[in-house]
Order: structure tokens, then C-alpha cells, then sequence
């Protein structure tokens, strides 16, 4: 893991740092091969549609539009498999061993680390939920104050987990049907092709409204959020979305002084990050 300042000041402004550089990475070869399957995949899906043959015919066409279709495929499964083993890297390396090595480390205690990472729902993500619902419909004029990652987030995270799991396995037998047909009945295949393609068409559908509209098109970030280029979100970003953790951060690095209020809020708000159910 890079070392990287948590708070860096550039022209005076403060910005927090949010993804490593492999992390980056990761998401950078995900958002391409996702856009690659989707533009060569949904022809197929809406064949009769106008704009099919033309969108096909970029790719290559029938000859060329599959072959660019089952290597962004295999790309995808190949991350897939990468991020687990990283994941476990991670966890292992960073929170299981240092409790081992000091003999902290009790029986279910891996079980609870994993179970308590910040990207893993629970009981915070669901008051939020409850507390924005409250807001939205004007039952109180006070936002959920988000932690390190909100639950718009883990949703975020955890679709295409659901997505890699359906589309990715019936992909693999719909790539290699000859072999598989010779353990599988024929009908199956007539299955998993519905499921590989109403899936695919959920995943994109999430993306380019859901996703893109929360990272790149809503106000506070248009007309692109760059924290998956630099690494970095603004401290405006923090206090908006984050401001738990952004309490934290700066507390940690001695700027209590400087701690911004939440929302735009008076400055006489609290910021001590607790969360009120």
C-alpha cells in the first residue's frame, strides 16, 4: 500500500485521500471492459432495434464484435478474481495479522474484521437510509452525516458482485456451450442466455443512471468527479458526503481547529460526528 498523505493542501484548498493507486487501477480496467461489454452486448439484446446493426458494425460486425466481446469478458473475470485475492491480501495483512502477531487475535476475531470493514453494510447504513427518507420528506431539516463510505456507496460496491456472479458464470458456459451441453441439458443454455442478458442490461441500466449520476452528473460534482483519476476528494466533497470520517481525519491530524460545519451548516453546529437514531 502507497504511503500518501490523508490531508494534502494545494493553493490553499485541502483535499482527502480517499483510493490508492491500485484501487484506481482497478476501477479504471472495470469501467472499460463494463463499457465494452455493454456497447458489444446489447446489440444483440435489441437486435431489431435501428441503431443495433449500426453500433454492431463498429465492433467489427458478427466477425470481429464477439471476439471484442469475450476478451473484455475474460478481463473482467480475471479482475474479478484479482480483487478477491486482494481483498484478502488486504484484510489478512493490514487487520488480522498485526492483532496475531501481538496475540490479540481470539476465536471469530478474523470473522468479526471482515464483517466490520468499512465497505461491509450495517445498522449505520440503514438509520441513514431512515434519516435521509426523513429529510427528503421534510420531517426534519437535519442530513445523515456519512462515515468513510456512505451506503450509496456500498451499493455502489456490492451490484456488481450480484452482477459478476450471474452474468459472469452463465457467460462462461455460453462461451464454451459445446462442452458444456455435454453435462448440462440443452435447455439451460436457453435460461442462462435470459439471465446473462436481462442481468447485463440491469448492470448497465445502474450504471449510466445510478452510478454516473452520484460520481460525475449531480450537482456538487459536475461535470466529472476526479477522485478515481487523483485519489483525492475536496474537503467541500468530505464535508457534504463524509462528514464523520472527515471529523475524524481532521482530528487526527491535529486541525480541530479548522473543522468545517456539516451541510454548508452554522458555524456553531457540532461536530463531534455522532450519529443521533
Amino acid at each position: 500500500m502507497e504511503k500518501q498523505p490523508m490531508i494534502k493542501i494545494q493553493d490553499g484548498n485541502k483535499y482527502f485521500y480517499r483510493l490508492t493507486l491500485n484501487q484506481r487501477i482497478q476501477h479504471v480496467v472495470l469501467a472499460i471492459t463494463v463499457v465494452f461489454l455493454v456497447l458489444t452486448g446489447m446489440p444483440l439484446k435489441f437486435h431489431d432495434a435501428s441503431w443495433a446493426p449500426y453500433l454492431y458494425s463498429l465492433f467489427g460486425g458478427i466477425k470481429y464484435a464477439p471476439i471484442v466481446h469475450k476478451i473484455n469478458g475474460a478481463i473482467l473475470m480475471g479482475l474479478f478474481f484479482y480483487h478477491i485475492g486482494y481483498l484478502i491480501y488486504v484484510i489478512r495483512k493490514f487487520h488480522i495479522e498485526p492483532k496475531r502477531q501481538k496475540g490479540e487475535l481470539k476465536k471469530y476475531d478474523s470473522l468479526k474484521i471482515v464483517l466490520t470493514q468499512c465497505l461491509v453494510p450495517n445498522l449505520k447504513d440503514a438509520f441513514d437510509i431512515r434519516d435521509l427518507l426523513k429529510y427528503l420528506l421534510f420531517f426534519t431539516n437535519k442530513r445523515p452525516d456519512g462515515d468513510n463510505f456512505t451506503w450509496k456507496e456500498k451499493f455502489d460496491y456490492w451490484a456488481p458482485f450480484w452482477g459478476m456472479v450471474i452474468i459472469g458464470l452463465s457467460g462462461l458456459i455460453l462461451w464454451n456451450k459445446e462442452l458444456f451441453t455435454q453435462i448440462l441439458p440443452g435447455g439451460v443454455l436457453n435460461f442462462l442466455l435470459i439471465a446473462h442478458s436481462d442481468e447485463a442490461l440491469l448492470a448497465a441500466l445502474f450504471l449510466f443512471i445510478w452510478h454516473w449520476y452520484n460520481v460525475h452528473f449531480s450537482t456538487s460534482v459536475f461535470p466529472m468527479g476526479t477522485v478515481f483519476i487523483t485519489g483525492y476528494l475536496s474537503e467541500e466533497l468530505m464535508v457534504e458526503e463524509h462528514y464523520q470520517y472527515y471529523v475524524e481525519v481532521m482530528k487526527k491530524a491535529g486541525l480541530e481547529n479548522e473543522i468545517l460545519p456539516p451541510h454548508g451548516g452554522p458555524a456553531h453546529e457540532s461536530h463531534e460526528g455522532g450519529h443521533s437514531s
